[in-house]
């Protein structure tokens, strides 16, 4: 499949060439936070504690760069958990000339990186053919690391960029019936001793009308970043280090350690809801209709 094999050897070779410029300049502040890397098999564990590391200077663009190079599955570590690097890289373009070409550079990576999912994507039909089909190509990739962006911002006047973590579970809502079919089916497959549990499940759903049954899944704390545009604040995630070129004055906040014992604010307008069981990993909810 030459397309992918091309598509990856421009990635890598553009890669290559972005740290290279980056290690050959002075930065006007430079933070990187390596975090804990997750074991294979402890996906699941709960987390309670995640220290903050911080570098600054030279090492933490060393650090910026082995995290954008970081293709492939490392033994030992999970592949369904990121490893991450959170931090900031900012350049003066007027100090490092060779900065201009960056953003260039890192569209070109994100551009081969959207290019071989889509790919990926289109010529494969189920999960299982595409993770044989670019591991074939790719061997020892790690898919999500393959497919996650680079954020680099050229010239925007950024005022301020402040880290913090996110802890928001994610909410939908489930179709009725489908949702019904799935827990039936798993009812058909289960041994006596987890038949009660999903029948009683099974009863308090069809006894609930749809539009109030809601689905929460629980998502693994994640670094973001708070960016400050002369518009207003946007927040996006932050698994890599950004780039931010720009003359203007930049103000950074450094990422604390996160304490899950730390309680969240709950919101006034917090609509409430009910748990009526689990199943398949997540929780399923009954709200109340304002």
């Amino acid at each position: 499949m030459p397309f992918i094999t091309d598509r990856f050897d421009e990635l890598k070779n553009n890669i290559r060439s972005l740290n290279t410029i980056l290690t050959h300049t002075q930065p006007l502040a430079a933070l990187a936070y390596p975090l804990p890397c997750t074991s294979k098999g402890m996906e699941s564990e709960p987390v309670k504690y995640i220290a903050a590391e911080e570098h600054t200077g030279h090492k933490a663009v060393e650090l910026a760069a082995s995290c954008y190079q970081d293709l492939y599955i490392q033994p030992g570590y999970s592949q369904k958990s990121a490893r991450r690097t959170v931090g900031v890289i900012w350049l003066s373009p007027a100090q490092n000339p060779t900065s201009i070409t960056i953003p260039e550079l890192v569209d070109k990576i994100n551009a081969a990186k959207t290019d071989i999912e889509n790919h990926i994507i289109q010529t494969y039909e189920t999960r299982q053919d595409r993770f044989e089909a670019l591991r074939a190509e790719c061997p020892g990739i790690m898919t999500m690391h393959l497919y996650r962006h680079i954020r680099c911002y050229s010239e925007q006047n950024i005022q301020s960029i402040r880290f913090a973590w996110q802890r928001k579970d994610s909410l939908s809502k489930p179709v009725k019936k489908d949702l019904l079919l799935k827990i039936e089916e798993e009812f058909d497959r289960s041994g006596p001793e987890y038949r009660v549990p999903l029948e009683q499940l099974i009863n308090k759903i069809k006894q609930t009308p749809g539009e109030l049954l809601r689905i929460r899944r629980q998502v693994r704390v994640q670094p973001a970043a708070n960016i400050r545009f002369d518009a207003g604040i946007k927040t996006v995630t932050a698994p890599m280090p950004i780039i931010i070129i720009q003359s203007n004055e930049l103000k950074l906040k450094a990422l604390t350690d996160f304490d899950a014992r730390s309680q969240r604010k709950i919101r006034s307008d917090k609509v409430a809801s009910e748990v009526i069981g689990s199943f398949g990993g997540v929780t399923i909810e009954v709200f109340s209709a304002r």
